[in-house]
């Protein structure tokens, strides 16, 4: 008797789906993975794309708790993060043709410098130094010298055992469009100090010690390696500022706004070109009231000595704020954003010397 067996072409044919869900498993876990490194190298706040993932999802969520204008400033949606995880995020032919030739892409380097093609082969690339951020000496000198907004009159003896005032940034890396770096959502970001809001600080800091004696701290603490933690890490700065030296009169997070409407942020003041200010709360700092008291006593004296340096008499809020922008660690502190996107860096440093006039101000009328 014999026997006839069917069973091969049914196992092979089982093997072959196997290898395909291993191979669609392994194409899936790569992909999740470089959707979480994204994410990660990410600068933006308020993790959008989990925002918008969860709304999916949970439908009651978005409707009980989303605020959309909390994220107005985030470009990172799930969308751009699944284009980016398959390196098909703003894509162009020359960005296409580039990548599969090579001499193309050295020839198209218009910003960085030119690339000759001649008898003996392509030269070798060579940097434009026409394409790189400098400060120039006008500039220099513009900051340099004594700004109009100073009054001599507030300036008192500095005692700089006793600082008055803490400036930090929580997003440390923010820069001005003449910085020259933009990240992979077009904000604009450096750890060049000329260029973001660390020198900013630098200037307003020397205003106030210099000008007007008022000792100053200027921490300049990375805070923004990781973006959604940045302001888990501010709140550690500060914090241990104020368990070493107590509370200070002024305690000031200084930003760099991303309103790209260069008319709405740029004013002219005593024949200087310099960046419009704005304050920003938390809805859900605990020192609300605190917060919008302080704000209010500050545009009232700028309303008063330089009303066109406001973008807004009104304080913007965002409703619920991460860590409440840690605006409840103190009574005295505020975040601050001086210009934006559209500014440069000069008019920045050039309207801080108008803020150091109102904070002395401030501090001798308030405090």
């Amino acid at each position: 008797m014999s026997y006839v067996f069917h069973g091969g072409e049914n196992k092979r044919g089982r093997n072959r789906i196997s290898i395909d869900i291993v191979v669609i498993l392994i194409i899936v876990v790569f992909f999740c993975i470089r959707c979480i490194v994204v994410l990660n190298n990410y600068r933006e706040r308020g993790a959008y794309a989990y925002v918008q993932l969860l709304n999916y999802c949970m439908p009651v969520v978005e409707e009980l708790n989303y605020d959309a204008s909390d994220y107005a400033e985030n470009n990172l949606s799930i969308k751009n993060v699944i284009l980016q995880s398959l390196g098909l995020y703003n894509l162009s032919f020359e960005d296409i043709v580039s990548n599969e030739l090579t001499v193309f892409a050295q020839i198209n380097r218009t910003i960085t410098g030119a690339v000759a093609n001649n008898n003996s082969g392509i030269q070798p690339y060579e940097i434009n130094s026409n394409s790189i951020a400098m400060i120039t000496e006008e500039e220099n000198e513009a900051i340099a010298k004594e700004s109009p907004a100073y009054d001599e009159s507030l300036k008192k003896t500095l005692d700089e055992a006793n600082p008055e005032v803490l400036i930090y940034h929580t997003h440390t890396h923010e820069s001005y469009y003449d910085g020259g770096n933009v990240d992979e959502g077009y904000n604009y970001n450096t750890d060049n100090n000329d260029y973001n809001v660390v020198g900013v600080g630098d200037v307003l800091a020397k205003e106030l010690q210099d000008g007007y004696g008022i000792a100053v701290i200027h921490d300049k603490t990375i805070h923004d390696t990781s973006y959604n933690d940045c302001y888990g890490r501010s709140n550690e700065t500060v914090s241990s500022y104020l368990n070493q030296y107590g509370d200070f009169k002024l305690i000031i997070d200084l930003h760099r706004d991303s309103n790209s409407n260069r008319q709405a942020v740029t004013a002219e003041i005593n024949g200087e070109t310099v960046a419009k200010v704005m304050f920003v709360v938390a809805g859900n700092s605990s020192n609300y009231s605190s917060n919008t008291q302080l704000d209010n006593k500050l545009i009232e004296i700028i309303n008063r000595l330089f009303p066109s340096l406001l973008r807004s008499t009104n304080i913007f809020v965002y409703d619920s704020g991460i860590n409440a922008f840690n605006l409840n660690l103190s009574n005295n502190i505020l975040l601050l954003e001086d210009g934006s996107i559209a500014n440069t860096a000069i008019e920045a440093k050039l309207s801080s010397k108008y803020i150091a006039r109102v904070i002395a101000e401030y501090i001798k009328n308030y405090t």
